[in-house]
């Protein structure tokens, strides 16, 4: 039997704090991670690895992929970068199996990230997992679960997090100089057909991947390469807008507002322009009620590329992002002796790199900038956004059982 420890298996045992361990261990010791989902996000992510890998005493030093191509290509990536070649594999479990692997990376398509997350933190890894963190509310409500048993450092890839702005946008509600906020505008566009035309699709055949797992227990069917790389235009493996955008979006309203969860959602939208065979709109807008007492406008359209509107609306004045900056100005509030009288920009409070900052907190064991509540919220509300449109209904999010309901359930205090 192997009895090897891992760290923190360790520290899950009991065998000692974290805080200990890591002195006994050395904060300096190398950091081993694995990267899972190496596509387009995937390569990304393993880029932003690779700029900070040396600072940080940090080795990418397994490459997971179903495709092979894809394994190839990151492993190249990595020895192009490193002079050191990873260990390719497959399948997620050669990964999980591996004692000497301290984190994942999870980069998959979108509805295998819960799943894969669960499993990862379960074996003793931490975990960087793209957004969103799910989109099957019973899936993400078992992550969200194992990371607050677990002590293990989860990061979600909302890189705004990092930013700062978020940060100093919080500092200043709170600071109540604003007034109360009771609308946010957040919209965002793009004049092209996204995701279809994915030039992979033309490229992979099926014997150089495993189709059946990639379909991750869905129904059964013959293998479509349109599928395997533009997932997020079929309702069955994502929602398309509201997973890809709003969820971004979304959690960066609910942490600057300290409130998690919506209390009720509505939606709409359809494929207006492009008639291609998808079935995720290609035009979209959801409202979202919030406990503490504001409204949320989300929207988004591949119609017209107008740009993008971040806004909250308050009694004194308004916040908006301008050239990734938080501006704070009277608009909106003549006449009030408390208005904001010039406008000002808010200085990003400590902003870093989001990559950075998950290979810090696996060092010191901190909270990172997009905890896992932050994820489990956007979840809620975006998993929320799609079943509204679906349905046409007004949906409500039960805080004490932590289920959507199509009825308002009993005011509770808000969740954390």
């Amino acid at each position: 039997m192997d009895h090897t420890i891992t760290r923190r298996g360790f520290v899950a045992a009991g065998g000692m704090t974290a805080t200990a361990y890591l002195q006994k261990r050395g904060v300096n010791d190398r950091i081993r991670v694995a990267i899972v989902g190496v596509g387009a996000r995937g390569s990304f992510l393993l880029a932003e690895c690779l700029r900070f890998a040396a600072d940080q005493n940090v080795e990418i030093a397994m490459v997971c992929d179903l495709w092979t191509k894809q394994q190839d290509r990151a492993a190249a990536m990595i020895k192009d970068a490193t002079g050191t070649e990873p260990v390719k594999v497959r399948y997620i479990d050669q990964v999980l199996s591996r004692s000497d692997i301290d984190g994942v990376i999870i980069a998959t398509p979108d509805f295998a990230h819960a799943r894969l997350m669960t499993q990862a933190l379960k074996a003793g890894k931490d975990v960087f997992c793209e957004k969103p963190m799910g989109n099957v509310l019973s899936e993400v409500k078992e992550a969200y679960a194992t990371a607050k048993s677990l002590p293990r450092v989860v990061q979600i890839g909302t890189q705004d997090f990092s930013s700062g702005n978020y940060q100093a946008a919080r500092d200043f509600l709170r600071s109540g100089k604003l007034g109360k906020v009771t609308r946010i505008v957040l919209e965002s566009s793009c004049n092209a057909p996204r995701w279809r035309g994915v030039p992979a699709v033309k490229e992979i055949k099926e014997h150089e991947t495993d189709w059946n797992a990639w379909l991750l227990g869905h129904k059964d069917r013959p293998f479509d390469p349109q599928l395997y790389f533009e997932f997020r235009l079929y309702r069955e493996f994502s929602s398309g807008i509201p997973d890809q955008w709003m969820s971004h979006f979304i959690a960066g309203a609910a942490y600057v507002m300290d409130d998690p969860f919506p209390e009720s959602v509505t939606a709409s939208g359809g494929v207006f322009l492009h008639k291609d065979g998808r079935e995720t709109s290609d035009t979209f807008q959801t409202l979202l009620t919030y406990p503490k007492g504001f409204l949320v406008s989300y929207a988004m359209m591949f119609g017209n590329d107008a740009g993008q509107v971040v806004r909250y609306y308050a009694q004194n004045g308004t916040v908006e992002e301008v050239k990734s900056r938080y501006v704070v100005s009277g608009a909106g509030a003549a006449g009030r002796p408390q208005r904001i009288r010039e406008p000002f920009t808010l200085a990003p409070l400590e902003p870093t790199d989001h990559m950075r900052n998950w290979f810090e907190c696996m060092r010191t064991r901190q909270k990172p900038r997009a905890d896992v509540l932050s994820g489990y919220s956007h979840s809620v509300a975006v998993i929320m956004a799609a079943q509204a449109e679906s349905s046409g209904k007004r949906l409500y999010w039960d805080r004490v059982n932590e289920e959507i309901t199509d009825t308002p359930p009993q005011r509770t205090s808000t969740a954390s």
